[in-house]
């Protein structure tokens, strides 16, 4: 059953899915092999369809380059890294939680651990803001910041730091949310909003939530009222057959509507967050789940249309954020209520993603804002399947 965060209940802690059983002896085999009795065999079969060897081989390899990556003071950002470590640090130690990985256990334990330290050492103590003098990531950073500490304490309820930390990085969330609903750049500019800065603190908020902190329902509904009239109408046809999709607007306070395949996915994970999953939610007059439906068909349909872009090397919005659109993509996807769009779409971006690893260092270089930014989003994706972070549990 599909958790609803709308109703804004405080809801039950992660438990880490690595832990291992006590009679690993006792467990139930499929193919010959043991397997965990918690999971459903639906889970593992649609696992199956898209966790091929060539995908493992790319995530160790991916994986160990991504710990190379990572400096002595638990931060990752090289040459080219635009200034971004918060949000890159965030994102790497997210990719090794996705492997298996946790600050306690797995291979990239101490990286974990090392990354969450360098986060909290950028934490203001005052007002809970995690930056930094010379960090461009501003509420990205943050945002991805918060969503690492609510993973880590899902598994950890009992560590008062993260706690601590928590709180304070969802209160600073709260405050800075605009009069429209969404969030701009900087938690203390009220005055601009942006939907790529409004998923990562919805993201954050529900993942903290989830985690068993106190997010005010006010909020939740504030958002929701802003996606909602971000959505503009897009129809488009398949096979004869028109349909009504949506994609929504960069920002409400410009109005601009670049129809940007990021941008719809990022709106998408927005309102997983807000708990709409299905065609026909509704929340007081907002029939929220008719954009839900038409902005996931959107990206369905589209998929072939944003790659055929990328590859032509057009300087469109989205395809500029390649990774981070796909991000958000494949989450979207993963989430649908019809396998159809997972099995679609996650065998196409695997194939590109693939294609596009170094071959020499196995990671990946081709992004904007350097290695470990295009490598951490990269395993990010190719990992949705293993549902191992909390973020991708269905």
């Amino acid at each position: 059953m599909r958790r609803v965060f709308i109703a804004a209940a405080v809801l039950a802690s992660f438990i880490s899915a690595t832990v291992a059983q006590d009679n690993p002896a006792e467990k139930p085999k499929e193919d010959g092999k043991a397997v965990d009795p918690g999971e459903a065999p639906a889970i593992r079969t649609l696992s199956k369809k898209h966790i091929t060897p060539e995908l493992k081989t790319a995530v160790e390899g991916g994986l160990k380059r991504l710990s190379a990556l990572q400096d002595a003071s638990g931060k990752f950002a090289d040459r080219n890294g635009g200034g971004i470590a918060i949000a890159v640090t965030a994102l790497s130690a997210l990719a090794f939680m996705a492997g298996g990985s946790t600050a306690e256990k797995g291979p990239y334990s101490a990286n974990v651990a090392n990354a969450i330290k360098y986060l909290l050492s950028c934490q203001d103590p005052n007002t809970g803001y995690i930056t930094g003098s010379n960090d461009g990531s501003r509420i990205h950073g943050h945002g991805y910041a918060t969503l690492l500490l609510a993973m880590a304490y899902g598994s950890q309820p009992n560590n008062k730091e993260l706690k601590n930390a928590l709180n304070k990085a969802v209160q600073i969330i709260q405050k800075g949310q605009t009069g429209l609903g969404g969030w701009g750049y900087i938690p203390d500019d009220l005055t601009w909003d942006e939907g790529s800065t409004t998923v990562c603190c919805l993201q954050a908020l529900r993942a903290a939530s989830d985690a068993g902190i106190v997010v005010e329902k006010k909020y939740i509904q504030k958002a929701i009222d802003y996606l909602y009239k971000s959505a503009d109408v897009r129809p488009f046809t398949v096979d004869g057959v028109e349909l009504k999709g949506y994609t929504f607007k960069y920002s409400q306070s410009s109005n601009w509507n670049p129809d940007s395949y990021a941008l719809c996915g990022a709106a998408i994970c927005c309102m997983n967050a807000l708990g709409v999953y299905a065609e026909g939610a509704t929340w007081k007059e907002h029939d929220v789940g008719k954009v839900y439906k038409g902005g996931l068909d959107w990206l369905r349909y589209k998929l072939d249309d944003f790659h055929a872009r990328k590859r032509q090397g057009q300087g469109a919005l989205d395809v500029g954020h390649f990774h981070y659109a796909h991000f958000y993509a494949a989450q979207a996807m993963w989430n649908a209520p019809d396998e159809v769009y997972f099995d679609e779409y996650f065998p196409k971006i695997r194939e590109v993603l693939l294609e596009d690893q170094d071959a020499t260092n196995k990671g990946w270089t081709s992004g904007s804002y350097g290695e470990a930014y295009s490598t951490a989003y990269t395993l990010l994706i190719l990992q949705v399947p293993y549902q191992l972070l909390p973020l991708y549990a269905k």
